[in-house]
């Protein structure tokens, strides 16, 4: 074989000689992998793989029983939220496009209608998901958005942890800290998207580094700035109003804090968030005053079930305690009040260790340490419950929660802006070995860049972030039809599907357009996810917005009287037939409780798609004063 054929010299000691294929090979690999490094060493590319990374890792560990099942209403199917906010997401579309007014709505609550302005239907994450809803139903739009929400609040908190490093890894595990605290998917899996989507928050922290370090003007930080506000006030009301106690007292602490040379900086940034809220007002005003006008004096939220127990930052709920006995009796005996409230004692651990070590050098540190402690006192409430809500006292500041807008709130919300301090203080703490900072803190260098330290200081943040992801609830916990303790009676069978008279459009066929429905089924809130599914083809009786504007039953009070039937309860049920203007009974037969076989009472029920409808028209006007059935039934005087 010659030298050529062989590909080498065939002289003896001398090294191959490459073929130029080869060499070109090697060269167009060797460009593209420094390609490559180059473009995952810039900030988009970065962001894209850091929300790859949260979307991958949250849909494989918490998510996949939704991502498997996208038409599916699948979460808490006994409980009322969900099914409000499924509704919401096709309510909002359709009232912007039909040009009527999206905060009053008369297809639920009929005939009368139900006023929304106090209602938290997130109309910014509504009509953000518009697009899904209208080419896949509010079911699979609803699911979508559950996916998305924490893995953005990642990505915006990302954005704001890398701004302040210049580090990749660190700004990471900052991001899964607040996207998968236990606040955070606690509310996830209580399907709330005005609780969860809290993306913005980290955002506004982004732009005003941005603003801080001159890459952004002071138009465009106005601007962004007001647009953020604005976009929050649209997702939830009460979420703007709680940011500003909190966006005055950072600032305040930041001045007090601040170098002497930088306070007027600061001054000005305070000054120019002030313009952007204003805007925000403006932007917001067409809600804000209706709300106002249309508010209700029986709005309060000041009962020491929504304040934060102090125990409860640092002590787990029952069930995430690895078995730990006395732990899981302890935190039973604290009751489930303030579960969503836990950050854990390492992550509260560096932001002390964070402020002490740097407390000489660095101003940062200790505006996260006093901000986070102006937070918690705002997450306490009026009455301060240290290790559980039995015991109170009340707190100096106690008169401002009488406010108007303040006592609508629920003080241990506020839990979300300490995390969101912990999360940063984390990624300061795991960059710390650069010694610096691209921000005027006053801050000179401070290195524990040997390896023992390195160690420890990525040991303790990897179990600060491990606290948090084994506290935080997954929607395998979520997904089941019924509540573990319920006992279900034999009429029973619930699954979380939707019956084939609404997939497959069957009611079309028994029902007339704008006909007022009323949905009778033990699954929660139903008539508001029927009426979704169907682009608001009838109209329901009833339906369920939250505690204080609707009863905890979604369902007309009149009719959930015949679940104890008497001579009295079937004379208001026979009223409000008549009065309401109700054409028809649905009875979902798959979650049908025994009471609600109507069939006792003399109705005619016609049996479709997995529902029993029973026709009111008829059986109203054949209907005496007191139906014999009813008689027989209840053993009443007739």
């Amino acid at each position: 074989m010659d030298a050529a054929d062989s590909g080498t010299s065939g002289l003896r000691g001398e090294p191959p000689v490459t073929a130029p294929w080869a060499r070109l090979a090697r060269t167009a690999v060797l460009r593209a992998a420094r390609r490559a490094g180059d473009w995952g060493r810039r900030p988009p590319a970065q962001h894209l793989l850091a929300f790859a990374a949260y979307l991958a890792a949250f849909v494989i560990a918490a998510g996949l029983p939704l991502a498997r099942h996208l038409n599916v209403p699948n979460l808490r199917q006994y409980w009322t939220d969900v099914q409000f906010y499924t509704w919401s997401l096709r309510w909002w579309p359709y009232a912007v496009s039909h040009w009527t007014n999206p905060l009053f709505s008369a297809q639920i609550g009929a005939p009368h209608g139900y006023d929304l302005a106090w209602a938290s239907t997130a109309p910014a994450v509504d009509l953000a998901m518009w697009p899904v809803t209208a080419a896949f139903g509010a079911v699979v739009a609803y699911n979508v958005m559950l996916l998305l929400v924490p893995p953005l609040s990642g990505l915006a908190t990302f954005a704001a942890a890398r701004r302040l490093t210049g580090r990749f890894w660190p700004s990471l595990a900052a991001g899964a800290v607040y996207a998968f605290c236990p606040y955070e998917l606690t509310h996830t899996w209580q399907g709330q998207p005005n609780l969860t989507m809290i993306a913005l928050f980290p955002l506004l922290v982004y732009l005003a580094l941005r603003w801080w370090d001159g890459s952004l003007s002071t138009a465009s930080f106005v601007g962004w700035t007001a647009l953020a506000l604005a976009l929050e006030f649209y997702t939830f009301d009460e979420g703007f109003f709680e940011l500003t106690p909190v966006l005055a007292g950072v600032v305040a602490i930041g001045f007090l804090v601040a170098r002497r040379v930088d306070r007027p900086d600061v001054a000005r940034l305070a000054g120019l968030t002030a313009m952007a809220y204003a805007g925000a007002v403006v932007a917001s005003a067409p809600y804000l005053v209706y709300a106002l006008r249309h508010s209700h004096a029986s709005f309060s939220r000041q009962r020491p079930g929504f304040s934060l127990p102090l125990i409860r930052l640092v002590v787990p709920a029952s069930s995430q305690v690895f078995g730990v006995a006395s732990l899981a009796g302890y935190s039973g005996r604290i009751g489930r009040t303030g579960i969503d409230n836990y950050v854990g004692i390492p992550l509260l651990l560096i932001l002390v260790l964070l402020a002490g070590l740097t407390w000489r050098r660095s101003r940062l540190g200790r505006l996260l340490l006093f901000g986070f402690a102006f937070v918690i006192a705002l997450a306490v409430g009026p009455d301060l419950a240290v290790t559980g809500i039995k015991h109170t006292y009340p707190v100096p500041w106690r008169g401002l929660w009488a406010l108007p807008i303040a006592r609508s709130a629920e003080p241990s919300r506020f839990i979300v802006f300490g995390v969101l301090i912990l999360a940063l203080a984390l990624a300061l703490w795991l960059a710390a070995p650069l010694g610096h900072t691209p921000y005027r803190t006053g801050h000179r260098p401070y290195r524990m860049g040997h390896w023992p330290y390195r160690a420890a200081r990525w040991g303790l943040g990897l179990l600060a972030v491990a606290a948090i992801l084994t506290d935080s609830p997954t929607a395998y916990q979520a997904i089941s039809p019924l509540p573990s303790n319920y006992k279900a009676p034999a009429t029973m069978h619930a699954v979380n599907q939707l019956p084939p008279f609404i997939t497959q459009g069957m009611y079309r066929r028994v029902l007339h357009p704008g006909e007022i429905v009323v949905i009778l089924t033990h699954r929660g809130n139903a008539g508001m996810l029927f009426q979704a599914a169907t682009d608001f083809y009838f109209r329901i009786a009833g339906g369920y917005i939250n505690a204080s504007l609707t009863p905890v039953n979604a369902i007309p009070h009149p009719i959930t009287l015949l679940a104890n039937p008497s001579r009295k309860a079937f004379g208001l049920f026979d009223a409000y037939l008549r009065s309401s203007g109700v054409g028809a009974i649905v009875v979902e037969q798959a979650w049908e409780e025994p009471w609600m076989n109507l069939s006792r009472l003399g109705m005619h029920g016609i049996s479709v798609g997995g529902v029993t409808v029973y026709p009111m028209g008829p059986w109203l006007v054949a209907q005496a004063p007191v139906h014999p059935a009813l008689c027989a039934a209840t053993s009443a005087r007739c």
